[in-house]
């Protein structure tokens, strides 16, 4: 038994890492791409609602940037995910592979380039000298129920498009809705309150939320706030492996 994790294991590190070069290695800049697009994102949108609408927020490229690059991860790695199986179907034609290892790997991926643009994220922590407390410690937790509902999503969108090759253009649109309906660019003081309970059942809105008050402002969830955000990805994810699990004897003759 452990002589299998330890494979499983060790195919997942390579995947993840092949996958990883293989997504920079044929363009110029590599991954500061990856870095770019939040950034150029961050110059038009700060612009827009800092000079325009004058949106009086604290730290507001602060604001901005952490919950792009959040929002960043959450779109790399459900689109990866949603696509790894067909990209890497001539591997599980030829031989038993297990399925779900690809769909991870893939995550893992883009949670390599989600550290690598935090590190730089603590970069302008320290130019607009913003100083970091204990708060800070609950952001792991909040990346792991990130990743957790990215992982689900991610399982059941590559199960369907397997069958469903569409299933990209209604994810693309979905995603354009769910930008904005996501605290990204305004705070949630701008929801009204009326709808604020079934606003805040958008796992995203949450993290981001959360994520923002422990490395910006220094302030800490409640442990229900936490836990209710865990629930909820769960939920997204055990969704998803469910689905995942029924459809993957069909994979082979789909793809």
């Amino acid at each position: 038994m452990k002589m299998f994790k330890s494979k499983r294991w060790n195919l997942i590190k390579e995947l993840t890492w092949a996958d990883f070069k293989l997504k920079y290695s044929r363009s110029v800049l590599g991954f500061f791409w990856s870095l770019l697009r939040p950034l150029l994102m961050l110059g038009t949108l700060y612009l827009v609602f800092s000079v325009f609408f004058r949106l009086n927020i604290p730290y507001y490229q602060l604001f901005l940037l952490l919950g792009l690059v959040l929002w960043g991860f959450f779109v790399d790695s459900t689109i990866l995910g949603m696509k790894s199986l067909v990209t890497k179907a001539n591997l599980i034609k030829k031989t038993y592979f297990p399925r779900k290892v690809i769909v991870l790997s893939s995550n893992l991926t883009c949670l390599i380039t989600l550290i690598l643009n935090l590190v730089v994220f603590s970069l302008f922590l320290l130019i607009f000298k913003r100083t970091i407390g204990l708060a800070l410690l609950i952001f792991p937790i909040l990346l792991i129920e990130l990743f957790i509902l990215s992982l689900g999503l991610s399982y059941l969108l590559s199960a369907l498009y397997v069958k469903y090759r569409d299933m990209d253009h209604m994810w693309e649109v979905l995603l354009q809705i769910g930008f904005w309906i996501t605290p990204i660019v305004y705070p949630l003081s701008f929801v009204p309150e009326k709808i604020l309970k079934f606003y805040m059942l958008n796992p995203l809105a949450r993290i981001i939320n959360d994520s923002r008050d422990a490395i910006i402002y220094n302030t800490l969830p409640s442990v229900q706030h936490l836990f209710i955000t865990l629930i909820i990805c769960l939920i997204f994810y055990i969704i998803g492996i469910i689905i995942f699990k029924k459809r993957t004897p069909k994979f082979t003759e789909e793809l």
